[in-house]
């Protein structure tokens, strides 16, 4: 028994759609299968097309360019650009690549160059003390009880800004000059007394800690010189510059042996910090 089979070659001209009834291009996916009969703009803005012309639409009926991505939904029309290693030269010209510093790269086809932008508003935090607030004797105590006289990284998305509870925040890796000054009440002072004032970097919610010197602490002291004892305000000041982690966190404290607590003196001018970002 013999068989014949004949072919034929035939140009078929179409759209194919996936979980569209009514595709308009050579290619449409709804991805959220919702387009019905006659889709709105929000419901197209979850479909993927290529035109006859080449271009690729993501959430966009028409694309004009290769890749468009302006979407209806402005959730939506946006690239995450990754890293990589590739030298300019492999990667070539108009290549764009996202830089672990906190930038975009794009290629001449020869080196790598940082893309021009706006860099974030850097913190800047100062604040002060003009209530009591008690310091026992013999004891290292995180100061509380701060108010903010000013914020840099206060915003709608940050209320708080970097400042929140007596804890300063670090929004950021980088390098931060912080300074802090204390004055206590007028009290007998021990002889051989003294005060320590001290600023110290705690991991908070960080992945780890950058600096190397994670506390920095200054003393002045009180010689036993006198016949009797005296009586006299105390102070301390503690300046630093701490390399953190973003979400590493900035704390005051203070020490002192002069035998009794004391508490801070009401005036802002002499109870104050400032953290800088650099």
């Amino acid at each position: 028994m013999a068989c014949i089979l004949i072919f034929s070659a035939s140009k078929i001209m179409a759209q194919t759609g996936f979980f569209t009834p009514n595709p308009v291009h050579p290619l449409q996916i709804d991805a959220a299968k919702d387009n019905g009969a006659t889709p709105d703009a929000t419901k197209l803005s979850n479909d993927v097309v290529v035109t006859s012309a080449g271009n690729l639409g993501l959430g966009v009926l028409n694309p004009v360019t290769k890749v468009d991505l302006r979407s209806v939904s402005p959730t939506n029309g946006i690239i995450g650009v990754g890293s990589n290693t590739q030298t300019a030269a492999v990667a070539g010209g108009g290549a764009i690549r996202y830089n672990a510093a906190g930038f975009l790269d794009y290629s001449d086809g020869e080196q790598w160059i940082a893309l021009p932008l706006t860099a974030p508003t850097k913190a800047l935090v100062n604040g002060y003390i003009d209530t009591g607030v008690s310091v026992p004797s013999g004891t290292s105590t995180i100061i509380t009880g701060w108010k903010e006289a000013f914020d840099a990284g206060t915003s709608t998305s940050n209320p708080n800004g970097d400042f929140n509870n007596s804890i300063f925040t670090a929004p950021r890796d980088g390098f931060y000059l912080v300074s802090f000054s204390i004055t206590l009440t007028s009290n007998s002072i021990a002889r051989n007394s003294y005060i320590e004032t001290a600023i110290e970097s705690v991991l908070g919610s960080g992945t780890g800690m950058a600096t190397t010197i994670p506390k920095f602490i200054t003393v002045n002291s009180y010689p036993a010189y006198q016949a009797t004892i005296i009586s006299n305000f105390i102070s301390g000041n503690c300046n630093a510059i701490f390399q953190l982690k973003a979400g590493n966190q900035i704390q005051f404290s203070v020490k002192h042996t002069t035998g009794s607590a004391r508490n801070t003196v009401s005036d802002r001018t002499l109870n104050n910090f400032s953290i800088s970002e650099l």
